[in-house]
C-alpha cells in the first residue's frame, strides 16, 4: 500500500471510533464512571474487560490482520482496531473518545520497565537477560558501596525527544485527518510512585526481601532518595507544564476509567491536583503490615499524596494492610482487591471510603470455563461486596485461547449477577 492508501483506510477506522464516541449510550457510560469515581453510591458496579497488549490483544487483534507497512501508522492501526473490537464485542462499560494516546518519546532514567533495551536506569548500568519468549530476569545491579552511590547521586529526569514527537504528530496528524485526535502523554513508568518495581530491577526480588532484614538502614536511605527524586520530578513536570489530564478513558492506577465530572484541561493548564496518582507494593506481598508501613507507604506517599486522586494497589493481597493504606495516602479514591485477597475481608475495610477495584482471577476464564462455576462466583462477590462501591476490572488477560467467547459470557454473566441486566 502506498502511504497515501494507509492513510484512506486509517481514516475510515478513525471515522468508526468517532461515531463510537459520539454515540449517546457512550454519553451514559462516561457519566456513570464520573459519577462512580465520585463516590456515588446510585451507580451500579461497572465492568471493564482489559487484555493485555503483548498477551490477549495478539490473539484478538492478530498482527496479520494489519495491513499497514509504515511501522509508526501499523500502531496506529492496531490502536484503532482495538477501540474497534471493543466497541463490537465486549459489552461492558468502556467508554469510548475520538482520540488515540501515545507516549511522548523520550528517556526517562529511572527503571523503564518493560523495555528490554534500556541500558541505564538511576546511574546504574544495566543489561536486561531475556529469559525465554518476551521475559527477562532480574539481576542484582547494587552489590558495591559505588553502585549505591551512583544510584544515591541521580536524580531522576525524563527528557523528552522533543524532534521526533514532531515527527509522529506531524505524521498522525495528516493520516487522521482531523477525524480523531492523537495525544501524547508522559509515560506510565515516569508519573507510578510504586518505587518498589523500580528498585526489584536493580536489586533483585531475593535481595530486596533480605535487605529489609540485613540492610534496613540502606534500604530505608534508598527508597527515600527514590521517593523523593521521584516527587521532585513531579514538581518539574507541572512547572514546565508538561502534564496531561488523565480525568477521561485513560486506563487509571491497576485499572479503571478516569472520568469526573469536570471539564478536561488542556495539558498547559493541568496541574498534579487535577490528576489520578498510582502506588503498589506487589513486591512486599509477603511481608508484614509493619514492615509494608515502614518501608513502603511512608515513602510512596511522598509523591502519590501531591495528586489529586490516589489508586492503590494491583495484584498484590492487602487483607491486613488496608488500615495503613487509608491512613497514608491520604486522596486514596481506587484500591485494588486482587483475585488473592479475602473479598468479604476488603468489603468490611473498605466498604465506601474508596472505589473497590475488584480484579477476578483471569485463569477461570481462560484455563476452561465452568459457566456455573463462575456465575455462582460472582454472585457470591456480589452479596460480599453490597454497600461497596464496585468495579469489575478483568485484566492480566495473557491468553484467550483465540476467543472472544469466554470474555462475551463473563460479561453477560457479570451483569446479571450484580444486578446489571437492564443497563
Amino acid at each position: 500500500m502506498t502511504f497515501g492508501e494507509q492513510c484512506r483506510y486509517l481514516r475510515e477506522l478513525a471515522d468508526r471510533l468517532s461515531e463510537l464516541a459520539a454515540a449517546p449510550e457512550n454519553e451514559v457510560k462516561r457519566q456513570r464512571w464520573a459519577d462512580h469515581n465520585e463516590l456515588n453510591k446510585d451507580v451500579p458496579p461497572l465492568i471493564w474487560v482489559c487484555p493485555d497488549e503483548d498477551g490477549a490483544w495478539l490473539e484478538l487483534v492478530p498482527e496479520e490482520s494489519l495491513v499497514c507497512e509504515d511501522k509508526d501508522l501499523r500502531l496506529l492501526e492496531r490502536k484503532l482496531k482495538q477501540y474497534l473490537y471493543q466497541g463490537e464485542w465486549l459489552k461492558d462499560d468502556f467508554a469510548f473518545e475520538p482520540a488515540v494516546y501515545f507516549d511522548i518519546p523520550g528517556e526517562y532514567t529511572g527503571y523503564l520497565y518493560g523495555h528490554r533495551d534500556q541500558k541505564s536506569a538511576w546511574g546504574i548500568p544495566i543489561n536486561k537477560k531475556e529469559v525465554g519468549k518476551n521475559a527477562y530476569h532480574l539481576d542484582n545491579y547494587l552489590k558495591t558501596d559505588q553502585d549505591y552511590e551512583r544510584l544515591l547521586m541521580h536524580r531522576v529526569d525524563f527528557i523528552e525527544d522533543v524532534n521526533e514527537r514532531k515527527r509522529l504528530e506531524e505524521l498522525y496528524d495528516e493520516a487522521l485527518d482531523g477525524r480523531i485526535r492523537a495525544e501524547f502523554h508522559l509515560p506510565y513508568s515516569v508519573l507510578v510512585q510504586s518505587l518498589l518495581i523500580e528498585l526489584v530491577h536493580l536489586r533483585g526480588l531475593q535481595e530486596l526481601l533480605f535487605d529489609l532484614y540485613d540492610e534496613p538502614e540502606r534500604l530505608h536511605q534508598v527508597l527515600n532518595h527514590m521517593a523523593e527524586s521521584k516527587a521532585d520530578l513531579l514538581d518539574r513536570l507541572e512547572r514546565e507544564h508538561r502534564l496531561f489530564d488523565n480525568r477521561t478513558n485513560v486506563y487509571t492506577g491497576s485499572g479503571g476509567l478516569g472520568y469526573l465530572n469536570v471539564e478536561r484541561k488542556p495539558p498547559q493548564e493541568v496541574l498534579l491536583k487535577d490528576m489520578w496518582g498510582f502506588a503498589d507494593a506487589q513486591e512486599f506481598s509477603c511481608v508484614s503490615g509493619e514492615m509494608f508501613e515502614e518501608f513502603a507507604l511512608r515513602n510512596q506517599k511522598i509523591g502519590l499524596n501531591r495528586f489529586g486522586l490516589g489508586c492503590y494497589g494491583c495484584c498484590e493481597p492487602m487483607d491486613r494492610k488496608y488500615d495503613a493504606v487509608f491512613r497514608h495516602i491520604t486522596n486514596l479514591r481506587r484500591i485494588s482487591v486482587s483475585p488473592w485477597s479475602d473479598v468479604e475481608l476488603a468489603a468490611e475495610n473498605i466498604r465506601d471510603r474508596a472505589i473497590f477495584s475488584w480484579k477476578p482471577d483471569p485463569a477461570r476464564l481462560c484455563a476452561g470455563f465452568d459457566e456455573a462455576e463462575i456465575y455462582d462466583w460472582l454472585c457470591r462477590v456480589a452479596g460480599q461486596t453490597r454497600g461497596c462501591i464496585v468495579e469489575i476490572i478483568l485484566k492480566d488477560i495473557r491468553t484467550c485461547g483465540g476467543t472472544n467467547a469466554n470474555l462475551v459470557k463473563f460479561i453477560e454473566l457479570a451483569k446479571k449477577a450484580f444486578g446489571r441486566e437492564e443497563l
